[in-house]
């Protein structure tokens, strides 16, 4: 199911982008429509047995049997209808359970999807729980529109047109009065209900952003322990709750006044409907059984109508929140896959920068019409100043943002006209930060290759030095390591990172300060693991120890987005450039 194709295709609406959940379940649904049919007619069907029992009471015989017998008929009409509701109801029951869960469970699945087809940049300025509790908003809402608009807006409009055609046969001057009523209490609630809905918009929002900060708060509690500042985060909070606090009164106070209207109209029209009743009843324009019928379809209709103006407002708080969730969708994927797009096919693991230009949103210029090549099978160190361009250099390559000139081309492939997935499928990056799932320390290994045999997880936790710990654990490679691995050490994430990538074997390998959280004799211990990691790859290497590059086979100097110095270690020393100084200062000679 392509939802963004869909999607804009039919302007962007919430009613396209829930009809395109809805199709592949449309009988099911035009089967609870049809439910909706059978519970309108009934509406009328039941009171109009009361009717006919009414109207066989009046001078009927005392006697019991033969009374029995002359309210036989309606009896059975009204029995027959409440078990004919009853049947009906537990097959609607029956098909709901087909539909709903399916249904949430596409919705979560697909916008999942969506979500995770954003640019690197994307999630970099939103908050993580926040895109998850709007996907999560989104399939609840969707569910209850969907049973609104059906189980009462259908069902209840249909029942109540019914009704009144069953009253104008009675008298067509009281049918008038609860049609006009009916007019009336629409368009009040109509009316009344826009400006609900423009606070409900407003209110998720800032609910939103109420689960964001909370999230982010909770995600970063070491932080917040080793600064000592719960204070200020339960203020930062605080203040965010006040300002939630202030639009769900304000929408509180909105639905408020509307019920009051809802009510005050109800009462009236009952009693002006009561009045209208008597009156005939006095001129015999209406029979007992008439009397109770047209009571009993007035009752009805003004529950019918409350419930309607209660769903109203509960219907346009749930727009307003999937409005807001469904913003997910309106943003455009920054980084897409042509049409024509191939599988990347690497051969010798050649990168080439083409004349790239590349800035961040906001931000001046970082590489200016940089061009540089690697060879296939080469060491490459990068080098420089925090904010040089190094990190963004290895990003570029792996396509986590795009640049807004020039070409990346590995193996003569321009890596915009290949997919996405085997670009990265193609390259290992270990990061300076090491990312785990809150799951066990195997499915954190094997993700860099599911299918990987038990001998193959064993030697890749062995080769990254992570063997001996992983077995010190009761539960060894079944041990769940915690949110973002929470259970270990920086080191011994490091190293089940380093694992995944042994087990990956992609021919293009990136280590972006992949030896930073190590101490120095770990850091030894898994130099000559690292070295067996790269033989026979392309390797680019970020790191802030020069020691640990004097090996490669070259040295890219940044400076500013620039490549300031290129050659290898002894070349670099000879021109004593920039790189000659920063060896100098590893080395202590200069402070």
């Amino acid at each position: 199911m392509n939802i963004k194709t869909t999607f804009k295709s039919q302007n962007n609406s919430l009613c396209a982008f829930i009809w395109c959940f809805i199709k592949p379940y449309r009988m099911k649904f035009l089967c609870i429509i049809c439910i909706a049919f059978v519970w309108g007619v009934e509406m009328s069907a039941r009171p109009y047995t009361i009717k006919l029992l009414l109207d066989h009471l009046e001078g009927s015989s005392t006697d019991e049997r033969q009374l029995f017998m002359t309210l036989l008929l309606p009896i059975a009409g009204y029995l027959g209808c409440e078990a004919l509701i009853n049947i009906v109801f537990r097959f609607y029951d029956y098909i709901r359970m087909f539909i709903y869960p399916s249904l949430q469970a596409d919705i979560i699945r697909e916008m999942t999807s969506y979500a995770q087809g954003h640019s690197h940049e994307f999630f970099i300025n939103r908050l993580s729980g926040s895109l998850a509790a709007q996907i999560k908003e989104l399939a609840i809402g969707i569910k209850e529109i969907l049973q609104i608009g059906i189980n009462r807006f259908f069902s209840h409009i249909f029942a109540i047109i019914l009704a009144c055609g069953t009253v104008f046969t009675v008298n067509p001057s009281l049918a008038l009065i609860i049609l006009a009523w009916i007019i009336f209490f629409i368009l009040i609630t109509f009316f009344l209900s826009k400006k609900s809905a423009i606070i409900s918009t407003e209110t998720s929002k800032v609910r939103n952003q109420t689960v964001g900060k909370i999230t982010d708060s909770i995600l970063n509690i070491m932080t917040v322990r080793l600064f000592a500042r719960k204070g200020h985060e339960i203020s930062r909070i605080e203040e965010q709750l006040s300002e939630q606090v202030i639009w769900d009164k304000r929408l509180e106070w909105t639905n408020l006044k509307i019920r009051f209207v809802q009510g005050t109209s109800i009462l009236l029209m009952m009693s002006l409907l009561l009045i209208a009743l008597v009156h005939a009843r006095s001129r015999e324009l209406v029979s007992i059984g008439d009397f109770g019928l047209i009571l009993t379809i007035g009752v009805s209709i003004s529950t019918a109508i409350q419930n309607i103006s209660l769903d109203f407002v509960t219907f346009f708080e749930l727009l307003g929140k999937c409005k807001v969730s469904l913003q997910l969708i309106e943003v455009p994927h920054e980084i897409t896959d042509m049409p024509s797009a191939e599988q990347l096919v690497i051969t010798n693991g050649e990168i080439v920068f083409e004349h790239v230009t590349f800035a961040y949103k906001h931000s001046p210029s970082l590489f200016q019409n940089l061009s540089i090549k690697i060879g296939g099978g080469e060491k490459v160190g990068l080098i420089g100043f925090s904010g040089a361009g190094k990190s963004t250099f290895i990003h570029l390559i792996m396509r986590l943002f795009e640049p807004q000139d020039g070409f990346i081309s590995i193996d003569g492939q321009r890596i915009h006209e290949v997919t996405q997935e085997s670009l990265r499928s193609q390259i290992s990056l270990i990061p300076q930060d090491p990312s785990l799932f809150h799951r066990s320390i195997r499915e954190n290994i094997l993700y860099g290759s599911p299918q990987a045999s038990e001998e193959e997880l064993l030697e890749a936790s062995r080769q990254a030095c992570a063997l001996e710990f992983i077995q010190s654990f009761p539960q060894r490679f079944d041990t769940i390591v915690g949110e973002r691995g929470l259970r270990l050490s920086g080191g011994q994430k490091q190293r089940i990172v380093i694992a995944r990538a042994f087990l990956k074997k992609a021919p293009i390998l990136l280590l972006d300060e992949a030896t930073a959280s190590l101490d120095s004799l770990s850091e030894l211990e898994l130099q000559k693991s690292l070295e067996d990691l790269m033989r026979g790859k392309t390797v680019l290497v970020i790191a802030h120890r020069l020691s640990t590059l004097r090996s490669m086979d070259r040295l890219l100097i940044f400076n500013e987005g620039k490549i300031a110095e290129d050659g290898s270690h002894q070349q670099l020393l000879v021109l004593q450039g920039p790189y000659a100084k920063l060896w100098k200062i590893h080395l202590g000679e200069i402070s």
